[in-house]
This record gives C-alpha cells, sequence and structure tokens, in this order.
C-alpha cells in the first residue's frame, strides 16, 4: 500500500501510485440551469393501498451545470441537507404540503457554486431538491424511501436527457457517477451508495460536515471516500464527522481522504444558510465563507477526478 499526499496536506491511500496533476481536469466553461420536470409520484409502502398519503406526489426541480463539449462526461450529484425548507405556517403542527412556491426557500439552489466549479471541471453536476424526505405534511416517511426514489427519479431523467431545458442527448454517462453531500446529505450520499434500491452506483462520496441517518450505518471499503470536518461546526460539531472517520483506518483498501478545514464552519458551505447556530470559535478566528466554498470547490472536483480514476484502475486490473 502506497500514500500520496495531495495538494492538501492529506495521506491518502492507493493501490497504485496516481498523479494529481496528471488527473485533473482542465476548467472550461459551465452553463447552470435551475430545471423542473414537473411532477412524479413515489410510494410510500407503509401506507395501505387505499390510504391517501400511500402515493405522494412530488415536484422534481433542481439545479444542473453542464459543462462544454459534446461528452460525454462522468456525473456529479450533490445533496443538501436537511434545513428549514418552507416558510408557510404549520397547520395542527403538520408541515404544508406541497410548500407553496413563494413560500419554498429552494435550499439547494445553495450548491450551485459547487455544481458551477464541477461542470468547469468536466462534469454533470446535478442537485436535486428532495425537501419532501423530510416533510411530516403528506404522512410520516421512512427514513431514505422518498429520497431513493426522488433521486433515482432526477437521474433517471437525466440518463433520458429530456426535460432539462437543454438538448442532452446522451453526455450524461451515468456509470461514473461520484456523490457529495452537506451534513444529512453525507449521510444520504451513503444511503444512496449502499442501498440496493439505487438505480445507479457510487464509483465516489464526497461528506461535508455529515451527519448520519441511521445508527447502523456502513461504509463499504472499497468506496472511495473523502470526509470533510469543520473545526469551528456550531451545528453537527466534530463529533458526528469522527463517527464516519472510524470506519475509515489508514490503511483502508480505497482512495481515502480526511480533510479537517481548519476554522471552517458548518453552514457556509451553502450560500443560502445563515451562521451557524452555536457558536463554537471566536468570530475572528471562523473561516471566511466564501474562502471556505473556494476551498471546497478546488478539493471536491481534485477527489472526485482521482476517485475516478482510481476506479478505472481496479476495473482494468
Amino acid at each position: 500500500m502506497l500514500n500520496l499526499r495531495a495538494r492538501w496536506g492529506i495521506l491518502i491511500p492507493l493501490a497504485l501510485l496516481i498523479s494529481l496533476g496528471a488527473l485533473t481536469t482542465a476548467a472550461q466553461e459551465s452553463n447552470v440551469i435551475r430545471y423542473d420536470l414537473g411532477e412524479t409520484i413515489i410510494v410510500q409502502e407503509r401506507f395501505a393501498e387505499d390510504s391517501r398519503f400511500r402515493n405522494m406526489p412530488v415536484l422534481l426541480q433542481g439545479v444542473l451545470a453542464l459543462p462544454e463539449g459534446e461528452g460525454p462526461f462522468p456525473v456529479a450529484l450533490i445533496l443538501h441537507g436537511s434545513y428549514v425548507f418552507c416558510t408557510a405556517p404549520l397547520i395542527n403542527d403538520v408541515d404544508p404540503y406541497p410548500c407553496p412556491p413563494e413560500n419554498d426557500l429552494r435550499q439547494y439552489e445553495g450548491f450551485s457554486y459547487l455544481a458551477e466549479a464541477l461542470a468547469a471541471r468536466g462534469y454533470i453536476a446535478i442537485v436535486p431538491d428532495y425537501a419532501s424526505e423530510f416533510t411530516n405534511g403528506f404522512g410520516e416517511g421512512v427514513t431514505g424511501e422518498r429520497f431513493i426514489q426522488i433521486v433515482n427519479a432526477h437521474l433517471e431523467a437525466l440518463a433520458a436527457g429530456e426535460g432539462f431545458g437543454a438538448d442532452l442527448g446522451d453526455r450524461a454517462d451515468l456509470s461514473r457517477l461520484a456523490v457529495v453531500g452537506h451534513s444529512r446529505g453525507g449521510g444520504y450520499g451513503l444511503l444512496y451508495a449502499t442501498s440496493p434500491e439505487a438505480a445507479y452506483a457510487v464509483d465516489a462520496l464526497a461528506m461535508i460536515m455529515p451527519a448520519p441517518i441511521v445508527v447502523d450505518f456502513v461504509i463499504p471499503e472499497t468506496l472511495p471516500v473523502a470526509l470533510v470536518i469543520g473545526t469551528c461546526d456550531g451545528d453537527v460539531g466534530t463529533v458526528s464527522p469522527l463517527e464516519f472517520a472510524k470506519q475509515l483506518p489508514p490503511l483502508r483498501p480505497a482512495l481515502t481522504a480526511i480533510f479537517t478545514l481548519a476554522n471552517g464552519t458548518h453552514n457556509a458551505s451553502s450560500t443560502q444558510l445563515r451562521p451557524d447556530p452555536i457558536e463554537v470559535c471566536e468570530a475572528s478566528d471562523i473561516l471566511d465563507p466564501e474562502a471556505q466554498r473556494e476551498l471546497l470547490m478546488q478539493f471536491v472536483p481534485d477527489f472526485f477526478d482521482m476517485g475516478l480514476a482510481y476506479g478505472t484502475t481496479l476495473a482494468s486490473e
């Protein structure tokens, strides 16, 4: 087992010594689209066939960033966390569903910057809205059941190349899929990577200040994984991400990166979130939010380039 010290100052175990510079795709122009694919129906199995909660309508909307060129391009799936999604008042302690458009905070748009950065590096980047996973406005859902179906629907539409307001054709290569998630989006990214219900295999996973969504999660030892921990995280703190780190030992047989983001905060990873709810560092010590996002715009594409190349190398052996 060899170790590569990347430009991030992280020890990354590799089966082969790979040059990061050789893997980095040249930056290119990108096109950002805010899309609406219309409504789909997902099934909530816990409810009886005749229950009004059985078939749940979900609006498929999100952000798509496209690189210039014909492709085919690898796909980057960006997953938001569980934030406040709707400003409409509760009705008898129940979320209004669907959220009225004028009250929809569209939290997925907070990661448009990362989608654009990935597209500039040669990825088709998609940020689906899966806020419906978290609502109690259409019955109490089973963790992950709605999420898997929603993400599958977005990715299947991307594979078909229709409905996004651009002629995608077969530019999206979903046989090369990398996933990055923030907060609970990190835990949901791991869920998608390990779920038998997922329509597509995940080739690399990056988790930014993640929170587990199930107690008994397992990180596959052959999956390339990056973990970002913010030392000034005033939401999940460092305890939650370190639960993931326990499954990322130094001699793990897959590409592994643990990136300590010094003075980084939780909510600065999105352009739409307010400052962290708890101040764990002096305000003067906190990393500038734009500087934090700039680091993520460099780190995530670098890791994905390496992760996909690593998987390709193993497949060819």
